[in-house]
């Protein structure tokens, strides 16, 4: 792995599992507004790592591996306490875990056939972004509106975003 691993983008992006677990602690124990302060808090991290690398110039292999794991490890953890307290179907979570570490199964294998990090991409970054918002909100606000599937429609616009970023990945990774 080329480039330094303490870099403040990276620590911020590390943050992320601490604060995750966290608001999954917090959304556990009934505390929303301590959940909500430390999710935000969270989803905020995803894009400051991500600024500070390109503002600072440090953007690095590790942080395309950091960033993600970081990211995949908190989903996990929240959607844990979400799917727990009744929230989101289990089948849902099942499907993020398993979508996550195909992903990353894919990142490693394909790590290994070149030199670079594959890098995160559009439909990756609006999975994380209808996924993130889908889970605040079903922790502040479950919706009981079951519009198909056990998903509402923001539910379902989260399949349907991760749905699409994990045939990006696969199509990427098949043309490697």
């Amino acid at each position: 792995m080329r480039g330094p691993f303490l870099t403040l983008p990276n620590l911020v992006s590390l943050s992320r599992i601490p604060l995750s677990l966290a608001a999954s602690v917090m959304l556990r124990l009934d505390r929303p507004a301590a959940m909500a302060i430390l999710a935000s808090t969270a989803i905020l991290t995803d894009w400051l790592d991500g600024f500070l690398a390109r503002r600072s110039g440090t953007e690095s292999e590790w942080g395309r591996i950091l960033d993600p794991a970081s990211d995949k490890i908190g989903f996990a953890a929240f959607g844990t306490a979400l799917a727990a307290s009744g929230r989101v179907p289990v089948w849902f979570l099942a499907f993020v875990v398993a979508r996550d570490l195909l992903i990353a199964l894919g990142g490693v294998l394909l790590r290994g056939r070149s030199a670079v990090v594959p890098a995160s991409n559009v439909w990756g970054k609006a999975g994380t972004v209808v996924l993130s918002a889908y889970m605040v909100r079903q922790a502040l606000a479950p919706s009981g509106a079951e519009v198909l599937i056990g998903l509402d429609a923001l539910g379902l616009a989260a399949l349907a975003a991760l749905s699409a970023a994990a045939f990006s990945y696969a199509s990427r990774a098949a043309r490697t």
